[in-house]
């Protein structure tokens, strides 16, 4: 059985012992084939502890590692301890856990760790490996799925607050909610019969399988674009500095947006999401192209994996006022969308400016800036494309032959704005045979040429001198010396 039919057996499997709307099990499933770090939110009692053991169960048990939560499980007892016997001896030796060797590390009411533990994972969820005692260990890869319960009180004796830099390691963040009474309905003891009875399906071998397929979905570069445009539009404010609106304080943010344009999808975000993001984004949606069949990333892809990357990443303005953030998230995604599809014709005009300069379209270009601020920094963009292009190019220019001096001025030429490719210009002259066998094999290459050499020959002429642009076009397409 290849790895994509696994992954649909698995979610037909899945979806008999845990009732709930398609959707959540699918971000999940998702996550897991992408390997992207999730965290089940919900209500006790919603089904994300539920969720997360039915994974595990199709999963081979020695290549797994549950962690329960709660507040005196420090680094000792999850991660690595010292080997006691060698530490009398005075040799200082670590004893790893399963934890920081198992493929897949579960996590259960991670909100109830105890800080040290938590620290530990700043680590473990960025490079996959924990330290202890100056010794390093841990596997790659790996895939990490937690559960928390956000609506215990945080001050209390059983929960400390998670900080922001650690939700910002999860790739996701789904919201699981309680049952419809549609599945309330359905919700018995045979559940737990069947939960039992779930086969294993993953063994070491297949899950890496599955990670590398998912890993080698292709995304386009239009795909590319509109993730990396939301991503960075959400964090664009024309008045910080270098545009970083992750410099302002969420109340310079809201106090600049007041008396900003209301226009500016940008104006409903009060804090915006680190870079860490756009990976995230990327990995999910392969996560959901994979699921769907598709061997590359779609624009339903990101829109499916927009809400669960961005649940714990973005604050909006009106984060208080929201009743639905599910809602509230596909919105903002259905917003970023239409501002970008708002400039698509100045997109467009970028990747058309790179293969071949026109002066009326960079003219028309200009005009995308004032429509929307964040479009300046995609203009920019294409004029560090033209001088890193220009650079390269004088690189070559400076040391080659008058020939290979005249070819490159016409790249420039073509490629250029005036004031770069006027740098490659220099002056040159050469003599022309002129015969129809010359004629024709100009004819071929450049129409501009031979129409002048054409006329100069039914004037009579058997030889001329040409200069300027001629003449270097004439040593670029033909060849020969200069005069």
């Amino acid at each position: 059985m290849n790895m994509r039919n696994k992954l649909l057996k698995m979610r037909t499997l899945l979806s008999k012992v845990f009732l709930h709307e398609p959707y959540y099990l699918d971000a999940t499933l998702a996550c897991f084939a992408s390997k992207a770090h999730i965290c089940l939110l919900g209500f006790r009692g919603g089904g994300k502890t539920h969720l997360m053991e039915c994974i595990l169960k199709t999963i081979e048990p020695k290549i797994t590692c549950v962690a329960q939560g709660y507040l005196s499980a420090e680094i000792e007892d999850i991660f690595a301890r010292p080997d006691i016997s060698k530490l009398t001896q005075g040799i200082e030796e670590v004893v790893f856990k399963k934890m920081v060797k198992a493929r897949v590390k579960a996590f259960d009411e991670i909100q109830r760790l105890g800080v040290g533990a938590l620290s530990s994972m700043f680590r473990l969820m960025t490079t996959g490996t924990i330290i202890y005692m100056d010794k390093e260990s841990g596997v790659k890869p790996f895939w990490i799925i937690a559960t928390a319960n956000p609506t215990e009180l945080s001050n209390d004796t059983l929960n400390i607050r998670l900080p922001e830099p650690l939700w910002d390691r999860f790739d996701a963040v789904l919201w699981i909610p309680i049952a419809k009474l549609k599945y309330l309905r359905k919700i018995n003891g045979q559940i737990e019969r069947l939960k039992e009875a779930l086969p294993t399906i993953w063994s070491e071998n297949d899950l890496l399988q599955l990670w590398s397929e998912v890993e080698s979905i292709n995304v386009p570069k239009d795909i590319e674009l509109i993730i990396t445009l939301m991503c960075r539009i959400m964090g664009y404010c024309k008045y910080a500095q270098d545009f970083d609106a992750s410099s302002l304080t969420e109340e310079q943010k809201r106090e600049l947006c007041s008396k900003c344009s209301r226009n500016y999808t940008c104006s409903l975000i009060a804090r915006p999401p680190s870079v860490r993001a756009k990976m995230s984004l990327i990995r999910v949606a392969k996560g959901f192209a994979y699921l769907r069949g598709s061997n590359q990333v779609e624009l339903i892809d990101v829109e499916n994996a927009f809400p669960i990357v961005f649940w714990k990443r973005v604050k909006l303005m009106e984060d208080e006022q929201i009743s639905n953030r599910l809602e509230a998230l596909k919105d903002l995604f259905d917003k970023l969308k239409t501002e970008i599809m708002e400039v698509k014709e100045g997109i467009q005009l970028i990747n058309k400016l790179k293969q071949r300069f026109d002066e009326d379209d960079y003219y028309r270009l200009k005009g995308f800036e004032n429509a929307k601020g964040w479009f300046t920094e995609v203009v920019e963009e294409l004029e560090d494309y033209y001088k890193e292009l220009r650079d390269k190019l004088m690189s070559k220019f400076e040391k080659a032959n008058e020939v290979t001096k005249a070819k490159i001025y016409l790249i420039a030429k073509s490629k250029l704005p005036k004031e770069y490719a006027n740098e490659f210009y220099f002056d040159a002259n050469v003599k022309v045979k002129l015969n129809t066998k010359m004629l024709a094999k100009i004819a071929k290459i450049d129409k501009n040429l031979f129409k002048m050499l054409k006329e100069l020959y039914e004037q009579g002429n058997e030889q001329v001198t040409i200069y300027g642009e001629a003449a270097l076009m004439y040593l670029a397409l033909i060849g020969g010396e200069s005069q």
